[in-house]
């Protein structure tokens, strides 16, 4: 399970932009079970200043600044990661009462999991969250059982709209619409978690996407993804998709996380400029690397 991935935002601009300020959050690195085995990102033009770097939650990121004008900027990022490891179930720890993996019961809890546990800019608390969360959580019922079976209500009860909601839709105005798109549903079941005091990822990537049967793979109409990953006692964080009611397992890549999407949108920055609209256009692909020849292939028996 080895993937090439490639991830291009470009802007048009309508008129000269003379500075560009940017924050790339699109290089996944070794975190979730997955390894990355080569990444390079190179921006147009070619900017004054480039470097990579860590964020707070340990994120890959680059930086960059452009001091020459310009009317496109284009921002390629290229991958090659390894996800045969990334967990597919919860394991034994999992399997123990829900209880015992809040936050605030652990003797000492982990600074990583307190502010995964708290409310964040996009998604605070509040009775809706509780109430929606409660029917899952059961006194004594084992972490895995739980947390998936609220996976699966929201995937059940939340209708995929991708013209119900834009980025900044409050998350109450999201559980009243029950519609929404990735980002709106890892947000629902991130509040949901924190609501019975677990800590809960927003975590931003890719999903591989097969084409229907019959039809060829076309390149570069992939999507970014988000899901969700719950922190265990145990220290791991293991990834769960309410939008595709599943686990995020080895066709998953991830790019990074943090509290919400406020916290990791791929490309972010500022721009000094008289212009007054931009137009975003963005081209995503995520290919399987074939198999060598000589790999042996496993046949049912």
């Amino acid at each position: 399970m080895i993937f090439e991935v490639s991830h291009t935002p470009t802007y048009d601009y309508d008129a000269p932009v003379t500075r560009s300020l940017g924050d790339i959050r699109q290089l996944p690195g070794d975190v979730d079970g997955q390894r990355c085995l080569e990444r390079s990102v190179r921006v147009d033009p070619v900017p004054d200043h480039l470097h990579e770097r860590r964020d707070w939650f340990d994120n890959v990121a680059a930086v960059f600044s452009i001091r020459s004008s310009h009317i496109r900027l284009e921002v390629l990022s290229t991958s090659v990661v390894d996800t045969s490891e990334r967990p597919v179930d919860f394991g034994p720890s999992g399997q123990t009462p829900w209880e015992l993996h809040v936050v605030a019961s652990r003797p000492v809890p982990a600074i990583s999991a307190m502010e995964a546990a708290m409310d964040s800019a996009l998604v605070v608390g509040g009775e809706a969250l509780a109430a929606y969360a409660a029917p899952s959580f059961a006194p004594g019922r084992p972490l895995a059982d739980a947390v998936l079976d609220c996976c699966h209500r929201i995937h059940e009860d939340f209708v995929f709209d991708a013209d119900a909601t834009e980025v900044d839709t409050p998350l109450a105005e999201v559980m009243t619409l029950r519609r929404g798109v990735c980002q709106d549903f890892a947000h629902v079941m991130i509040g949901c978690l924190r609501s019975v005091g677990l800590a809960a990822r927003y975590v931003s990537g890719y999903l591989e996407t097969l084409p229907p049967p019959g039809r060829p793979r076309l390149a570069g109409v992939d999507r970014t993804h988000a899901w969700v990953a719950v922190g265990l006692a145990d220290g791991r964080w293991i990834g769960v998709d309410p939008t595709n009611d599943q686990m995020a397992g080895p066709r998953y890549v991830t790019t990074a996380h943090g509290r919400d999407y406020a916290d990791v949108p791929p490309l972010k920055g500022v721009i000094y400029t008289d212009a007054t609209e931009s137009v975003l256009t963005v081209a995503v692909d995520v290919a399987r690397r074939p198999a060598p020849a000589d790999t042996p292939v496993a046949t049912a028996r």
